[in-house]
């Protein structure tokens, strides 16, 4: 029997963030798509944000992605269904909060006879009601995390488990000091960092806390700095206003608010958390958290708070410490947000000061080593991806035979 051919005719369609825009979501859907595109399929995505007015065939080194922008719905929701009908595609990938969904244009799109797959964060205990509505019309549910994964089982959804990943080759350790360089950071400091999404007040990633224990430790460690990258634009927490009153804004440093929320780059990202000591991710609310994990690629480990995903993605006292939940804050979300323990913070930075202190270079090795087991983005491509969309092909169109 001859061997059958290389199948790629499954015509895909993925919806989340423009992958130029560089968010966190934007950035995975890149790596995916680009890997995609290598393997010889098709592929266009609905784009949230980034986009507007008419589609385009944007040119990768891996082939051409068609995009088309948002339309009515800001997410780029209805798109799915547009986009999916002009470019023939059968199976649709959301990789997007799924609460934004408006149930009209999942039921749209499935009417065109093109199925729906959601790659979802899961953030909170309980689940957010609107999130197992929505999931309730999903013909495939993957989550970013194993605690996701329970979470959705505990109200009676199969899913599976794909961590988001990374690109090792693209994000690995430089220099710290040709980092610090460029950065333009002091050679001589102790620089723990943030570089979060700032949308809110209170703040989800914990802005507050983490300012408040970095107070308590810079008091005992005078050589401590904070750098705080961030989009401060809008109705956000008042990160200067509140460290200033803690005195401590002289040892916090930002970068330029304009070229981080537009103009920062992949290298930059690189940079910056190679320049870290530690970086700071104490959030009350997280699905994944894959600046933890783009850290720990350039060598650089972690405190996250002790809840949601973000345990999964550390090796505690190896390539991070946990802080600890004071509080929990029911939100208009029907769920909690975990509050940390700016003391407990305080207590996972002079931990990973010790460990830091005492053997950068093992630290860096293990953290680097932890990505490269178990977040890397071409094994996860290879061993789950791959074979979840050619099984779906062949669902879908049916088996080729010898003689297609």
């Amino acid at each position: 029997m001859p061997d059958l051919p290389k199948r790629r005719d499954l015509r895909l369609l993925f919806h989340g963030d423009a992958i130029f825009v560089n968010s966190g979501y934007s950035v995975e859907l890149q790596w995916l798509i680009k890997r995609f595109l290598k393997e010889g399929f098709q592929i266009a995505q609905a784009s949230k944000g980034g986009l507007a007015s008419h589609w385009i065939d944007y040119p990768l080194e891996e082939g051409t992605l068609r995009m088309y922008p948002t339309f009515e719905d800001p997410h780029g929701s209805d798109m799915m269904f547009y986009g999916a009908r002009h470019f023939g595609a059968r199976l649709a990938i959301s990789m997007i909060d799924v609460w934004v969904i408006p149930i009209p244009c999942i039921q749209n799109l499935k009417q065109l006879g093109c199925k729906w797959w959601c790659y979802l964060p899961v953030d909170s205990d309980p689940v957010t009601p609107i999130i197992l509505e929505r999931l309730k019309y999903a013909d495939k549910i993957i989550t970013f995390s194993k605690f996701g994964q329970k979470q959705l089982e505990k109200n009676g959804f199969v899913s599976e488990m794909i961590y988001e990943g990374v690109d090792v080759n693209e994000l690995k350790p430089m220099n710290k000091l040709e980092a610090r360089m460029k950065a333009q950071i002091p050679p001589d400091v102790f620089l723990f960092g943030m570089i979060a999404a700032n949308k809110e007040n209170p703040p989800r990633k914990s802005f507050q806390e983490a300012l408040e224990a970095f107070k308590l430790f810079s008091d005992a460690h005078p050589e401590a700095r904070l750098f705080i990258g961030t989009q401060q634009i809008g109705q956000g927490f008042p990160i200067r206003e509140h460290a200033n009153y803690l005195k401590i804004l002289d040892k916090l440093y930002f970068p330029d608010q304009m070229y981080m929320s537009i103009m920062a780059t992949r290298e930059d990202i690189r940079t910056w958390m190679s320049a870290f000591d530690v970086l700071l991710h104490p959030s009350q609310t997280e699905g994944f958290g894959l600046t933890i994990i783009e850290a720990a690629a350039c060598g650089t480990p972690a405190i996250v708070n002790s809840v949601h995903s973000m345990p999964e993605l550390i090796i505690e006292g190896k390539t991070g410490e946990m802080a600890q939940v004071s509080k929990r804050r029911w939100t208009s979300m029907m769920n909690f947000w975990e509050v940390p323990d700016p003391k407990s913070i305080w207590w996972a930075m002079e931990k990973m000061y010790k460990k830091v202190k005492e053997n950068p270079q093992k630290v860096s090795q293990d953290c680097r080593q932890n990505v490269v087991d178990n977040f890397n983005i071409d094994t996860l491509f290879k061993e789950r991806w791959m074979l979840n969309i050619e099984q779906a092909q062949e669902e879908i169109l049916g088996k080729l035979t010898p003689t297609q």
